[in-house]
């Protein structure tokens, strides 16, 4: 069934009196682009294949019905892009408010869809108390970019993208690492959001830019980096590939492929040096 979704999202300043129901959603996205996702979804006993086309507030939706065993055989393709969340419904006036609150990684997210016949009817709902900022045009709160990077911490200026490129030599871990560019200390590549790239392709641009190492980053796994004063880091695991012999920051950046035992003594930063080692003991285990 295909059919045209207009919907607006908002955050909650807290939960509605009068919800009825509790279903529980586990969802997870098989493939994705600028223009469209596909994504599986259990919904209470039900299971759904549907495909969405476009975005913010006009949406084409296309669903079917699929079996357990189907959805089971196409779960693990939705591996890192993947969320859990209970959804309650609250009637408001002539509309209804689909409550959602997000579980696991996203907790305690809660996040509100109402959905409208038309887009003048959308701009004629007004949204009661316990509705709090909306939403519906931010890409960060779109259920594909929650599964894939989590809770949006805030602006795109207050963090930073890094890499954490690895690769194991003698069946040691070993990390690569590159001075900053006025070579004054040892960090990890980095750089900012890009708005039209995921946050893993900006971890394997400036891995390949700063550190001239190819590779991908792991599916489902990152970490935040909060230090005082400075911008959070969301860290992102590369297994690399390729070491380039020339690389487009070769000229102002060194390169060192260290054990991890010395490549965290390297790194000038001490709570990065912590965080990575927190991140590198998951890639061990």
């Amino acid at each position: 069934m295909s059919k045209l979704e207009i919907e607006r999202k908002f955050l909650l300043k807290s939960l509605p009196a009068a919800m009825r129901g509790e279903t529980p959603i586990l969802q997870g996205y098989l493939a994705h682009d600028e223009h469209m996702e596909v994504r599986i979804r259990r919904y209470g006993n039900g299971h759904f294949l549907t495909v969405k086309e476009g975005g913010g507030l006009r949406r084409r939706e296309t669903e079917v019905e699929i079996s357990p065993q189907q959805f089971q055989a196409l779960w693990p393709s939705t591996e890192g892009r993947r969320l859990e969340k209970v959804r309650a419904l609250v009637a408001c006036g002539a509309f209804q408010v689909e409550i959602d609150r997000y579980l696991g990684a996203l907790a305690p997210l809660l996040v509100a869809e109402v959905e409208f016949s038309s887009v003048e009817e959308s701009e004629r709902f007004e949204k009661p108390d316990y509705l709090g900022r909306e939403v519906t045009e931010d890409e960060a709160y779109k259920n594909l970019s929650l599964a894939m990077h989590g809770i949006p911490e805030g602006p795109a200026s207050d963090y930073q993208i890094c890499a954490l490129p690895y690769l194991f030599r003698g069946g040691r871990l070993h990390l690569v690492l590159v001075t900053n560019s006025a070579q004054t200390r040892w960090i990890i590549p980095k750089g900012q959001p890009e708005s039209d790239m995921s946050r893993q392709d900006v971890a394997v641009m400036e891995a390949m830019e700063e550190a001239g190492v190819i590779g991908c980053c792991l599916p489902g796994l990152r970490a935040p980096c909060r230090r005082k004063g400075e911008k959070t880091l969301y860290i992102y695991p590369l297994k690399v590939t390729t070491v380039l012999k020339k690389w487009p920051e070769m000229d102002w950046r060194k390169r060192a492929v260290l054990p991890l035992d010395k490549a965290l003594k390297t790194i000038s930063d001490p709570e990065l040096s912590l965080c990575i080692q927190r991140l590198a003991s998951r890639l061990l285990s």
